[in-house]
């Protein structure tokens, strides 16, 4: 499964048409894939606008006028080009277009056929109007391609139609899963017309993608043989000894043969009650937090070559960044989250010469904070913001969202499965040690990444069934880690 944006998909679009295959007869392969998704037996309303997306609805009308069915459509312009070829064999049949003010919604199915993928901007007038209608109507609400009036790069919409369903034209577009996407578009079903985008797209990550990364363990090793990574974090203001050995078992769990809790020296004894499958690797502190020490740092680092730094790490923003750029000068894998990802934002030039291997995992606001642009710009493109800042310092982006996009400005892949169990502080530490520890197995940053993201999602997702999404917590998820190789076949 490929996920594409607005521009992938036209570009697509252009390219089958360049091929030799007519822009009316995708049209019309896109109005019979929309037709047998439909009931036969119901009352059919469908609501068509001026572009393509209406064109689609006048299509799918045809096949179920021919076949016998209930069917009425509402349009609020004149159609025009391909879509008007079909409003006219439409009529042929014997059907009427009526205009959109004399839609009464009264009807078992609307088919929302107003705006396409490409639709930006904000819904008003009219057609804030019909939406609303549908929304309010009572009826299974099927939109083609995407809920009119939501952005199909970005799930963001401020009136959007509430859908049931969601007919997919060929592939799955952005906007189905980030934003608000994944709440409007009810079951997304994808059709396949014909249009040849196997190229284009971001990667979906899904159990096939994480039995790679999880193959069968030779009997014939040990604890070095899986390899050993190290998770640097807490403070006086964010102790978090709990959070920091829940990110060392994740780690454990997720496949490495050792790993190490690198934290304050004053955290030792809190952290050596909870601690027991890592090792602790106290460091130098002044009393607050961490105090960097270039020979402790060497020290781990030939230790392991895989290490996390951030949560809980706190705001002493002047030797954290000294830690930090002491790391990105060595010929290791480092993953960067939470408090050091604030850290780097205040100092982002340290970023632009490393010679690590290097991995950040921002929300939206750490994004912003990290690229210096405003939360709207990175919520309006959020593909875009993650590969462009990917591109400019040499690293992997693993953004976080109701989807997660990982891309090394190169490469990108989506994992599409998480969901609001996982909205609680704590679950991105525990990603991020699940990641830490595929990566120190020897994977690239980008695959661990993702398949971290998913099989956290796939633990939350399992904990949530149980006990619900309001109690699920990031060390129940934390625990149900280790179950996911064998619940979703994944090794």
């Amino acid at each position: 499964m490929r996920i594409l944006t607005n521009e992938q998909m036209r570009l697509a679009d252009k390219l089958t048409i360049e091929s030799g295959v007519s822009g009316c007869e995708l049209m019309r392969r896109a109005g019979e894939a929309i037709a047998r998704s439909l009931p036969a037996d119901k009352k059919i309303y469908i609501i068509c606008g001026k572009g393509n997306n209406g064109g689609d609805g006048y299509s799918a009308a045809v096949v179920l006028k021919k076949s016998g069915c209930s069917v009425n459509v509402f349009a609020t312009d004149v159609p025009k080009s391909d879509s008007a070829v079909f409003a006219e064999q439409y009529k042929k049949c014997g059907g009427e277009i009526y205009g959109a003010e004399q839609c009464d919604f009264k009807c078992d199915v609307i088919v929302d056929c107003l705006f396409g993928t490409g639709f930006h901007g904000t819904a008003d007038g009219i057609y804030s109007d019909i939406i609303e209608k549908i929304n309010a109507s009572g009826a299974f609400v099927v939109s083609a391609d995407i809920p009119s009036g939501l952005n199909g790069d970005n799930g963001r919409g401020k009136v959007c139609v509430q859908a049931d369903m969601t007919i997919a034209i060929q592939a799955a577009k952005l906007g189905h899963f980030l934003g608000k996407g994944k709440d409007v578009c009810g079951k997304l079903i994808i059709e396949d017309i014909g249009i040849d985008c196997a190229d284009l797209g971001a990667q979906v990550i899904d159990d096939e993608f994480c039995a790679k990364l999880f193959p069968p363990r030779s009997n014939d090793s040990n604890k070095g043989t899986y390899g050993r990574c190290a998770v640097i974090g807490g403070s006086k203001n964010y102790p978090g000894a709990i959070k920091l050995a829940e990110m060392g078992l994740s780690a454990l769990q997720s496949g490495c043969g050792l790993c190490a809790i690198a934290a304050p020296d004053f955290l030792t004894h809190a952290l050596a009650e909870v601690v027991v499958e890592n090792t602790l690797f106290p460091l130098e502190d002044d009393g607050a937090g961490i105090r960097y020490n270039k020979e402790q740092i060497e020290k781990l680092c030939a230790m392991t070559k895989c290490i996390a730094i951030g949560p809980g790490i706190g705001n002493g923003y002047g030797e954290i960044i000294k830690l930090i750029s002491d790391l990105l000068s060595r010929d290791i894998k480092l993953i960067i989250d939470a408090d050091g990802l604030n850290c780097l934002a205040s100092n982002i030039s340290v970023l632009k010469e490393h010679k690590a291997n290097v991995l950040v995992t921002p929300h939206p606001m750490e994004m912003a904070r990290l690229a210096g642009v405003s939360l709207d710009s990175v919520l309006d493109a959020p593909l875009q913001v993650a590969s462009d800042f990917a591109k400019t310092y040499g690293v992997t982006v693993l953004l976080k969202g109701s989807a997660t996009i990982v891309t090394d400005g190169v490469q990108t892949y989506i994992m599409k499965d998480g969901g609001p169990y996982l909205a609680k502080g704590g679950s991105g530490d525990v990603l991020t040690g699940v990641i830490t520890g595929i990566a120190a197995r020897g994977f690239a940053l980008a695959e661990s990444a993702g398949a971290g993201a998913y099989i956290c999602a796939a633990a939350g997702r399992r904990v949530s069934a149980d006990i619900g999404e309001y109690g699920t917590l990031p060390s129940s998820v934390a625990r149900e880690v280790k179950r996911i190789a064998a619940e979703y076949k994944i090794g």
